[in-house]
């Protein structure tokens, strides 16, 4: 009996152990005996059913097992897809948070020490950052079969400054106003306005901005402060510098050899030796030997105040306290448009004469060579004949200027045919050698005139009346 028993089959046995976190599925192999039922595909994948292992079977781990007879060893016959974490979000922002006054250079290496780019123009629509998604991640399956949840990626940290937006697809941070991009608050703005709180001089640079500008100090000489699409206040002075905006200018204290030019209207306390040219109103105590151009009214303000000296060109009425002084410079005053085409047509008659000559000195040249031609019977040498091409040339081009201005011409007299009832309005003195002109009539001051009003008469002559 026991000679029996110790002959009798065992079989090939299989145990299937799977770890903690399900993970790995592995098998160990007991071989048979005596006879006993033999390793096989159908054995194994029996053990690794009873184990509970449905996921990420090793079919070739198992093939080999079966040929090689692989017993007593730890062989993996499943293994899990582990689960792919999302990725965080990234931001990357396409501008420095700060900003730095360097000066600019060209292409051919020249370096402007006055545009140092202080003032960080940004237009709407600009892309101010771009944006990384956080991915959520891919699921993944243990062994047993359950699902293994990602963990989600986190959404990139930033904060959505004023006048910024996240575009519709989350993907950007775009300006939704033209200003100056800042960093303030821990975020990028976009501001509508840019305060200089100093002058402006070599350690700000040439200001340029798309809004509004405030100078609470002066402008040196040699920089600009320009506003491309709003109103400059300086709360200083300007002196030998120029201003320029669209809209308004305000300088709270004076102008000095300075240019200023703006859309609107322009106010200031003074202005000395300085060109103007304002679209609409201006309004000053003085303005002392001054190139003017006003496009609105004049008003200027204060008993002591006036025009001295200098051109002053007004497209509607004058208030003033005085023109010129005792001293008696030269001061011209032009009212109105009409009298601005005057003058325009007065320098295009003037140019039309000089072309006239031009073409008569043309003609002789032509002329000559042509006649040359006929006497000699042959060319003219190839020098004699470029000059006479150009000659021709430049006589059909100076005869269309001609055509071009006797049309302007034509259109500035039929406007003149409507005179313009403007007047100047003058509380203190106008002194002699002032001169003015209204609409096509012209007149210069020998005697003092005081609080009076000057107009065109109906016998379209320039008359003096008391205000």
């Amino acid at each position: 009996m026991p000679e029996q028993n110790q002959n009798k089959p065992v079989d090939c046995v299989v145990k299937v152990d799977i770890n903690n976190n399900n993970a790995v599925a592995a098998m160990n192999i007991t071989p048979p005996q005596f006879g006993g039922r033999d390793l096989s595909v159908e054995l194994i994948k029996e053990a690794i059913a009873t184990a509970g292992v449905t996921y990420g079977i090793k079919e070739d781990n198992i093939e080999d097992a079966v040929k090689k007879s692989r017993f007593n060893t730890d062989i993996i016959v499943a293994a899990w897809t582990p689960a792919t974490d999302g990725v965080d979000g990234t931001i990357k922002w396409k501008f420095d948070r700060e900003t730095t006054s360097t000066p600019i250079e060209d292409e051919k290496g020249n370096v402007d020490y006055k545009n140092l780019g202080t003032v960080r123009n940004i237009y709407k629509n600009t892309v101010i950052a771009e944006i990384t998604l956080p991915t959520d991640g891919t699921p993944g399956t243990d062994v047993r079969g359950s699902t293994l949840a990602p963990k989600p990626g986190k959404k990139a940290a930033y904060t959505v400054g004023t006048n910024t937006a996240v575009s519709e697809d989350g993907k950007r941070i775009t300006a939704t106003a033209d200003g100056a991009l800042v960093y303030k608050s821990n975020t990028f703005q976009v501001e509508h306005e840019v305060v200089i709180k100093t002058n402006i001089d070599f350690a700000t640079g040439n200001i340029e901005f798309i809004g509004d500008v405030i100078v609470n100090g002066d402008i040196m000489e040699g920089f600009e402060v320009t506003s491309l699409s709003g109103n400059v206040l300086i709360k200083g002075g300007v002196y030998g510098g120029t201003v320029k905006a669209a809209k308004n200018i305000t300088i709270k204290k004076g102008a000095n050899h300075s240019k200023i030019e703006c859309e609107g209207d322009f106010i200031v306390m003074f202005c000395e030796y300085s060109d103007i040219k304002c679209e609409g109103n201006l309004e000053a105590t003085n303005l002392i030997i001054c190139n003017v151009y006003c496009g609105g009214k004049l008003k200027i303000k204060g008993k002591s105040g006036g025009l001295v000296g200098g051109r002053y060109t007004i497209m509607d009425e004058v208030d003033v306290e005085n023109i010129g002084s005792s001293h008696y410079p030269v001061t011209e005053v032009t009212l109105g448009n009409n009298a601005v085409l005057t003058n325009e047509k007065s320098e295009l008659m003037k140019a039309i004469e000089k072309r006239n000559q031009e073409i008569h000195d043309l003609t002789l040249i032509i002329d000559f060579l042509n006649d040359k031609k006929k006497r000699d019977l042959k060319p003219l040498p190839a020098e004699k004949e470029e000059i006479l091409g150009n000659a021709v040339r430049t006589r059909l081009i100076k005869s269309r200027d001609i055509q071009t201005m006797n049309k302007r011409i034509a259109e500035i007299d039929e406007i003149l045919q409507n005179k313009q009832n403007l007047r100047i309005n003058c509380k203190g003195t106008i002194y002699p050698k002032t001169k003015i002109v209204i609409n096509t009539s012209r007149y210069e001051v020998a005697n003092e005139w005081t609080r009076c009003s000057v107009f065109v008469g109906e016998d379209g002559e320039i008359t003096f009346g008391q205000l």
